[in-house]
């Protein structure tokens, strides 16, 4: 998106590999239409050695497609022992969208306290 120089900003997802662990952040709009580019990156760092720490903090608009892809992630990490966490409890846009998908009616299961981080909402 063109700020007011004319020089694009990237929105959507950044891996950012560093010793012992992969971060990822997403920001901006992360929507069906950039899923793929949001799947190929979460892939990537999963597919790195350490824990993978995933940053929604400035997530601005979202919806089902990415809690859905960030479901898949957090269990398929669980299944193979991998660490993967959030980097702050979801909030916002990302928060509406697990209420209204009915993700967060248990907040005793472990998705709930994946997405809370044990804070309540």
């Amino acid at each position: 998106m063109p700020d007011n120089a004319g020089i694009c900003t990237r929105r959507g997802p950044t891996l950012l590999p560093s010793p012992g662990q992969n971060a990822i952040s997403f920001a901006g709009e992360v929507t069906i239409s950039s899923i793929g580019e949001a799947r190929d990156e979460l892939g990537a760092a999963l597919h790195l050695d350490g824990p993978v720490v995933v940053d929604i903090e400035s997530v601005e608009e979202t919806d089902l497609t990415f809690v859905q892809l960030i479901e898949s992630a957090r269990r398929k990490a669980a299944e193979t022992g991998r660490d993967f966490r959030l980097r702050h409890p979801a909030g916002g846009a990302v928060l509406e969208v697990l209420r209204r998908g009915g993700f967060l009616d248990d907040e005793t299961s472990e998705r709930a306290k994946f997405w809370l981080q044990g804070t309540a909402q």
